[in-house]
């Protein structure tokens, strides 16, 4: 075993405080979102620092309120439409795209910027990907949704390489982590080829970087499997505790969360470059805190359908910004701690 086995990651989200969750619809734009957010930031990431964490997302999003919308935002010509509910009982702004898309400024420029001035550690940069946007709005103006999606592609692409600017600023030649987040991947199984195109587009011919897709809640994962030797991501970061028992045990009827690992071996070895996989451990749709005992059977028997902890990272599910802050660290703790005790015996 090296130090790169069984990487600790956390994908992105986090409970925001109420100082910032309170106000933020009503100060962002201001000194006052920017001090707030900021604040919050460095308060998370100690936070992830006292979880065990080795890899960090952007400090739990305190500069975001909600995946769609914070980009939509940054976009030209998305006009909002009204609040539709999200599959965690959260609202957020819908948009409609009416004419042609364009960047009116950097998404993510200001919280990467604040990050990297005040923070050393390893770090990931989630963005929405192009295949969710498409889903997510209604559309105006294209002709259908594959040219929206590579619409959303090019932009999300620029977006990456200003980003990889400012990075390399601050961290030289350090690998740039960009973690593509498509919620919306296996929703229509037969567009798969939108899915595919539009994320490799999104990324297409930028060096520097190490990307992964991460899709949750899927109904099928062979789906996106058999597209593995397609997608041109370093890596799939998954949700698998969701589906699974709270019994523990290492035996296949304890574990059918994690019966797709094997799946995911399968259609790894078909390819040359092999791909990582983050192996989501506990599950963010629950107050329940997993013991460690049961997330270290979850990793155990993960291994016996994939033995290649070089290539396994431990994450959530997805972000924990539905749980409190104190569920949120307490799940990081424990999926910490199991890792821990797997690598004594690897």
């Amino acid at each position: 075993m090296n130090g790169n086995d069984l990487i600790l990651q956390e994908i992105g989200s986090f409970r925001k405080p109420e100082y910032l969750s309170t106000k933020f619809h009503k100060i962002i734009g201001t000194g006052e979102f920017k001090e707030k957010a900021s604040r919050a930031t460095l308060e998370t990431l100690n936070m992830f620092k006292d979880s065990g964490l080795e890899n960090f997302g952007v400090g739990g999003e305190m500069f975001r309120w909600e995946m769609y919308e914070h980009l939509a935002y940054h976009i030209g010509n998305i006009e909002f439409k009204g609040m539709v509910r999200s599959f965690d009982n959260r609202y957020y702004k819908k948009g409609s795209v009416t004419g042609s898309l364009e960047a009116k400024d950097s998404a993510h420029r200001e919280e990467l910027e604040f990050l990297l001035d005040n923070f050393k550690g390893k770090l990931k940069v989630p963005i929405t990907g192009p295949y969710t946007m498409m889903d997510w709005s209604f559309n105006e103006h294209y002709a259908d949704r594959m040219e929206l999606a590579n619409a959303f592609a090019d932009i999300i692409r620029e977006e990456i390489l200003n980003l990889r600017k400012i990075w390399r600023k601050h961290r030289g030649d350090e690998v740039l982590e960009i973690q593509i987040d498509e919620p919306a991947t296996t929703t229509h199984p037969s567009e798969m080829d939108i899915v595919t195109e539009s994320v490799n587009r999104s990324i297409n011919g930028v060096e520097g970087i190490e990307s992964s897709i991460h899709v949750c809640y899927s109904s099928d994962y062979g789906y996106l499997f058999d597209r593995l030797g397609d997608l041109r991501v370093d890596g799939y970061n998954l949700e698998f505790a969701n589906r699974d028992t709270l019994l523990n045990g290492i035996g296949s009827d304890r574990r059918p969360g994690f019966t797709d690992v094997r799946r995911f071996r399968e259609a790894n070895d078909t390819v040359s470059k092999k791909r990582f996989l983050g192996l989501g451990v506990t599950d963010i749709h629950i107050d329940h805190v997993e013991s460690v005992e049961l997330i270290t059977d979850r990793i155990n028997f993960s291994l016996k359908q994939f033995d290649r902890p070089d290539l396994i990272r431990i994450n959530p599910d997805c972000g924990l910004r539905t749980r409190s802050i104190e569920t949120g660290f307490e799940k990081l703790k424990n999926m910490s701690d199991a890792v821990s005790l797997v690598r004594k015996n690897l």
